[in-house]
């Protein structure tokens, strides 16, 4: 049912496995659907209702929200500083993620 959110986490522990699920020392990754429900926390999570994937990577917080859900529009925010080294990896994080998304299905639930 969320294959490509699965992938997607397994894709990113295999890059970044170092202190994985640390946000202060490596990689944590959060998804919840427009329900609330999480990734891992809820059985009901729906990633055809994928609503927002927070990234924590060593300090730096970034969310990636879907802002209409009849459009493929997608909003980016930080609400840290982040450096340029972190820049490069969380762009590199991001790519992940974004590909994965690509391949949901968002208008099954129309």
């Amino acid at each position: 049912m969320n294959k490509n959110i699965e992938n997607m986490l397994e894709e990113l522990k295999e890059k970044y496995p170092d202190n994985w699920e640390d946000p202060i020392r490596g990689l944590d990754i959060s998804v919840y659907d427009t329900t609330n429900a999480g990734y891992e926390v809820d059985d009901d999570f729906a990633e055809e209702l994928f609503y927002i994937v927070w990234i924590n990577y060593k300090g730096c917080s970034l969310g990636i929200s879907r802002e209409d859900l009849r459009q493929n529009y997608f909003d980016i925010d930080t609400d840290t500083y982040i450096e340029l080294e972190d820049l490069v990896e969380l762009t590199k994080i991001m790519t992940i993620v974004a590909k994965h998304l690509s391949k949901i299905n968002f208008k099954a639930h129309l």
